[in-house]
């Protein structure tokens, strides 16, 4: 059977998952990375999970075209509210904006998130999700950029520590990044210089000088990185 290819922000997500471990996409489509993981003997199981139908059958017909009934379950559910928290070690969250990631988790009742990964990767709103995490007892311990289709994102894996914290101006726009300066990881703080920027010039126009310091303070500190 001919194995799958990812686009280069998905291998990215997939090279996060740990080996032997179960895993729940969340947000699935259409099945891609469980499939990927499957055919590669990286996991044991997945769950692949849509909260809506349409999307959801995209990743059953996929499974089926590969065989992979038996090994990745496809099921609708809205976040992790359908997947019980002993049914998957790692969690993926990748292509939604910063926002409805921060919801996901908000909502993640389980009781022993402490045991669990989560391998996210936001579209955007980033500097939201990254204060989100630390604000509410997640921690980023791996963060890395990727380029793909013209576009730089972000990959992290995030672990849940139940100790909240602020976190600090720099990592707030590039996460972990500044431990492993690469070409994509200086693409990704260029382009967070390039945002910081216009967000300087608002804060002028409307003479908020602390803003104004804020963001000027920050500027320096990622252009000392690359």
């Amino acid at each position: 059977m001919e194995k799958i290819k990812l686009s280069s922000r998905l291998l990215r997500c997939a090279e996060m998952v740990s080996k032997n471990s179960k895993i729940a996409d969340i947000g699935t489509d259409h099945a891609y990375i469980p499939i990927y993981l499957t055919q590669n003997n990286t996991i044991t199981h997945a769950i692949a999970s849509d909260v809506k139908s349409g999307p959801l059958q995209n990743a059953i017909k996929n499974i089926e075209k590969y065989d992979l009934q038996n090994n990745i379950e496809a099921r609708i559910s809205d976040g992790t509210n359908e997947i019980n928290e002993n049914e998957a070690d790692e969690i993926i969250i990748a292509g939604m904006g910063g926002n409805v990631i921060s919801n996901i988790l908000e909502k993640c009742s389980w009781e022993n998130k402490n045991d669990k990964v989560f391998i996210i990767n936001p579209m955007k709103y980033e500097e939201r999700l990254r204060e989100f995490l630390y604000e509410n007892g997640y921690k980023i311990t791996k963060e890395t950029a990727v380029i793909c289709s013209g576009k730089v994102y972000s990959v992290m894996k995030v672990i849940y520590t139940d100790k909240k914290e602020k976190i600090n101006p720099v990592e707030k726009y590039i996460g972990k990044m500044w431990e492993n300066i690469t070409p994509a990881e200086k693409s990704y703080i260029k382009k967070q210089i390039k945002n910081l920027n216009n967000h300087l010039k608002g804060a002028k126009s409307r003479c908020k000088t602390e803003k104004e310091k804020y963001f000027e303070g920050v500027i320096n500190s990622l252009k000392k990185l690359i």
